[in-house]
């Protein structure tokens, strides 16, 4: 069976991911096509438009044979770590291929920006694009990681031109939350945005002592002690981020920050883990027949089958998301969707 892998965010599904899919399966001509995505918490630290539930059930209905999840805790990582973790998760299968899209869609030159980004001291505090002293978009940054991790596990990286006829994910929230008609709206949560958890995380900031702030995971260089002073200061969302972000925490690494510090999730925690497990969403037949020939020691597709760790954060992630909503959304079994 060859199988190509997606990662994805879903935040939210739209016509580009349509084609993301559809083109994957064109270019690779593969058996099977297996999405992780991240959860009910963005790469960014942003809150999801979608349930996790829906991500799976829009995947699978467009040409998906197979849905993971990526845990809050991985997914909810810098660029280098949040590729890294979806391809541990992706090697156990293994995964043939990735396909991922790129602002370039030029492989060889993004190889060669990766060789020259290792061979590069870096300062951890400053942006890639700050140490390199260039531009590089968003989507040409990820795949520069995600060919690295291909290279660790054997994967073939397959890049496709990001069609900008399609909307961004970006656009297409802002769009939502201005009142415009967007793809699959009736499935958009709009509670879930910054500004309902900013009353929370200002009285999580207050409360807490700089010593405990400082525990957290992502929490470093300090950072606490201007979280907690902009919480004091602050009123709104806006406020806050325009008094703690910097030219070494972009909007990005603040959300992050501010996650990790709701789910109490420590730096003890996060150190040298990996992710090898496939977190089943939702499959189809040939997704079935993929899962049979995977060690059943990574397969999760019960609560009862994660860790201990990874039982709390699923607790907790679900909680917080909850927390902003008038209607909890129901955690169900996975995905068996009939074609």
């Amino acid at each position: 069976m060859k199988i190509t892998g997606i990662i994805a965010e879903y935040n939210p599904f739209h016509k580009g991911h349509i084609y993301h899919i559809q083109k994957a399966r064109e270019i690779t001509r593969c058996d099977c096509l297996v999405v992780i995505v991240t959860g009910y918490f963005s790469q960014r630290g942003l809150p999801s438009l979608l349930s996790k539930k829906d991500k799976a059930r829009l995947a699978l209905e467009y040409g998906a044979n197979l849905v993971l999840e990526c845990p809050v805790c991985f997914g909810s990582q810098s660029a280098d770590y949040f590729a890294r973790y979806n391809i541990q998760s992706l090697s156990s299968i293994p995964i043939d291929t990735l396909c991922f899209g790129s602002e370039t869609n030029d492989l060889s030159a993004l190889e060669s920006q990766l060789d020259q980004m290792e061979s590069t001291p870096i300062d951890p505090s400053l942006s890639f694009n700050r140490n390199l002293e260039r531009e590089t978009g968003p989507n040409d940054l990820l795949a520069m990681y995600y060919i690295k991790y291909c290279r660790k596990y054997g994967i073939q990286p397959v890049s496709i031109q990001r069609n900008n006829e399609y909307q961004s994910a970006t656009q297409t929230r802002a769009d939502f939350f201005n009142g415009k008609e967007v793809p699959f709206h009736s499935l958009f949560f709009i509670e879930q945005n910054w500004n309902s958890y900013f009353p929370y995380l200002s009285l999580t900031l207050q409360l807490s002592s700089p010593s405990e702030l400082a525990q957290y995971h992502l929490v470093s260089e300090g950072i606490e002690h201007r979280l907690q002073t902009a919480s004091q200061k602050a009123r709104t969302w806006e406020e806050f981020l325009s008094m703690t972000i910097t030219k070494n925490y972009s909007r990005a690494r603040i959300q992050r920050t501010c996650l990790m510090i709701l789910l109490k999730i420590k730096k003890t925690e996060m150190f040298h883990r990996d992710f090898y497990q496939l977190k089943v969403l939702g499959m189809d037949s040939i997704g079935q027949e993929c899962l049979k020939q995977i060690d059943k020691d990574r397969l999760i597709m019960r609560f009862n089958q994660m860790d201990p760790f990874l039982q709390n954060m699923e607790l907790k992630t679900n909680r917080l998301y909850n927390s902003v909503l008038k209607k909890p959304v129901q955690e169900g079994s996975v995905i068996l969707y009939d074609r």
